[in-house]
């Protein structure tokens, strides 16, 4: 008898969920504006303590500007793979377990991670992508004896598993590897 999956996280039939984190990109471009005012404001008044202030708002304008494209282009190739049905989907018991941190961290040491047929899967609370990230701490439900099914999506930029759809039924495997917080697999 196969086992009963329950669905907890889809975005196979909602596509169009998958967007970039437009509010996240604003915070980096209205400091970039920010920036911008302050070094022209440097140039205008002729501050000699902030000759570079102008400098340093141009840089971070191009590189805010091309963080941007980048994230857009990846998720539209992550949401135009799930239109196409380019998804790729393993099942099983989990090699491994690491659980994440409630709270994020400034590393990926702190992401939850997990392995199923050798694929591992990371992501963390403090990231903001647009698929599957809730660590365990914080609500999400994957644990040590879970079994997993995981439709993913490699992400063309980043190079991740974007996890797009899980299903899991719980305690229905034994206890795999338990690697601890911040712990190298």
């Amino acid at each position: 008898m196969s086992p009963s999956f329950r669905t907890v996280f889809d975005l196979t039939g909602q596509p169009e969920l998958i967007q970039p984190a437009y509010w996240f990109i604003a915070i980096f471009l209205c400091a970039g504006v920010i920036f911008a005012g302050l070094g022209w404001m440097a140039v205008r008044e002729n501050w000699r303590s902030r000759r570079s202030l102008p400098l340093f708002a141009a840089a971070w304008i191009m590189v805010c500007t091309f963080i941007t494209i980048v994230d857009v282009r990846d998720t539209a190739a992550i949401r135009n793979a799930v239109e196409l049905g380019k998804l790729r989907t393993v099942e099983g018991c989990l090699d491994y377990f690491r659980p994440g941190a409630p709270n994020g961290s400034k590393t990926t040491l702190g992401n939850e991670e997990w392995s199923i047929q050798g694929l591992v899967f990371s992501y963390g609370a403090g990231e903001v992508r647009p698929a599957y990230h809730l660590v365990s701490t914080a609500g999400g439900q994957v644990r040590a004896d879970t079994r997993v099914r995981v439709s993913f999506i490699v992400s063309p930029a980043y190079r991740r598993r974007e996890i797009v759809k899980l299903e899991l039924v719980p305690h229905a495997c034994p206890t795999a590897r338990n690697v601890e917080m911040f712990g190298q697999p």
